[in-house]
């Protein structure tokens, strides 16, 4: 069941019993009876609700019936609502119109029949409802005929723009065949054209396979040879390097063995060119190991495997445990990550650099932190220094086999540390560079491709 909303009716006398016998008479299921005591009550009133009826009685101690009513229609608001005068005397017929000068529906004396006020009330408050009705109404067809009529014009405009956009497409349209024709006739005649030269070009094709087949053929056979000559030139390093174990042991022995005999017999100068003899015997040995652990990076390298680089840093800092506590070294690692590579050679790799990072040291402890960072398809890994530096313009030449940077009594060593580094990180596929600044360290870095 549909709700229905009461209508208000105000109610206005200065007697609470006057207001209940109005009450009594106008106790209807549809009305809503709102009292007011006073002029101004009553005026509040009409400023929070709407009212359908007033019923204001005359005799009032702080403001009367037309006082009030004069204040009901100065308001906008309330102008127009129906308001029938109650009294319970009146002195001339003046006093009546002056109710009716208000716009009073009806002025009616105390004591007034309750059936006529009763009947009176629902005549104005259903003539009321379908005033409010038809208003209603009128809006609601105010407002669908301005819809419509923006309808209308919306319909309208779309029509316009689709019928200019049929026109710009119909031209478009022909603009376009005869682009198109244009475009066949062009077509054909390149075709005729493209015959042509297409015969000449595979001519030329076919001389060229030829041509591209016989340098393959010759590459194939430069390939074969130079692979031939690489393992020659290994096997032959290798043996060279035993072969040269040998005497220069017997050179170092002897001279030893020399020093030890005739220690009181020899001069000052003697003895300094047996120490001078021994020690290039010793370099010499060092060269020689080094260039064998260069030539065996390609020859006696491991398949790739799995290889965690924490467990390989592990390693290395047992394997130079004894140097980090000499010189007070610190190794910092961590998030290591695991690659495919060769894990004697990563240790090797990792031992040469962090090996220069303490060897190439000031004063100060060395402090060398060893880190990884994945970028795209490769980890980039970094050891970080604060060493001595160097200047950028030996950043190649430090990876060059036997080029040293400083003199031997200052820093010891063959100079192809660098070199045996570079040659295991290519043999990976990666590659290695230095970042550095004197007395501020360096970065070595490299790279190991991802692979599964």
């Amino acid at each position: 069941m549909e709700f229905e909303q009461k209508t208000n009716i105000l109610l206005v006398d200065d007697k609470l019993a006057n207001l209940l016998a109005l009450e009594a008479v106008l106790d209807e299921p549809g009305y809503n009876l709102v009292r007011a005591q006073s002029g101004n009550e009553t005026l509040r009133h009409l400023l929070d609700q709407d009212f359908a009826l007033i019923l204001l009685d005359v005799q009032m101690s702080d403001m009367n019936g037309f006082q009030t009513a004069e204040m009901i229609r100065k308001r906008e608001k309330s102008r127009d609502v129906p308001i029938i005068f109650l009294s319970a005397e009146y002195k001339t017929t003046d006093h009546i119109t002056q109710g009716y000068n208000l716009n009073a529906i009806d002025y009616i004396l105390k004591p007034f029949d309750a059936e006529i006020l009763k009947a009176k009330v629902a005549v104005l408050i259903d003539l009321h409802r379908k005033t409010v009705e038809v208003k209603r109404q009128a809006e609601l067809l105010r407002e669908s005929g301005k819809q419509l009529e923006k309808l209308v014009q919306e319909r309208t405009t779309e029509l316009n723009e689709a019928n200019r956009q049929l026109r710009q497409d119909i031209i478009k349209r022909k603009k376009v065949e005869e682009a198109l024709q244009k475009a066949r006739d062009e077509l054909e005649r390149r075709v005729k054209e493209r015959t042509a030269e297409l015969t000449e070009t595979n001519k030329k094709l076919r001389a060229e396979i030829t041509q591209r087949k016989q340098a393959e053929e010759k590459l194939k056979e430069t390939t074969a040879d130079l692979t031939r000559s690489n393992n020659d030139l290994e096997q032959f390093a290798y043996v060279a390097s035993h072969d040269l174990q040998e005497p220069l042991r017997m050179v170092s022995s002897f001279v030893s063995l020399l020093a030890n005999r005739y220690k009181d017999k020899l001069d000052s100068d003697a003895e300094q060119f047996i120490a001078y003899a021994v020690g290039g015997a010793k370099r010499m040995q060092e060269l020689i190991n080094d260039l064998l652990a260069f030539s065996r990076v390609g020859t006696r390298g491991k398949p790739f495997e799995s290889t965690d680089c924490a467990s390989v840093m592990d390693q290395v800092v047992a394997s130079l445990q004894r140097t980090i506590e000499e010189s007070g070294a610190e190794i910092t690692y961590k998030a290591l990550p695991t690659v495919m590579a060769d894990f004697s050679q990563m240790v090797q790799l990792f031992q040469n650099l962090i090996g220069n990072a303490i060897k190439f040291r000031d004063k100060k402890p060395s402090r060398v932190r060893v880190s990884a960072e994945k970028r795209e398809n490769e980890w980039v890994f970094s050891v970080r220094d604060n060493g001595i530096g160097l200047d950028s313009q030996y950043f190649e030449r430090i990876f060059v086999i036997f080029q040293r940077l400083h003199a031997r009594e200052e820093y010891p060593g063959t100079g192809i540390g660098l070199a045996i580094c570079k040659k295991v990180v290519e043999r990976h596929g990666g590659r290695i560079w230095c970042e550095s600044q004197l007395g501020k360290g360096s970065t070595f870095y490299f790279t190991i491709p991802v692979k599964e």
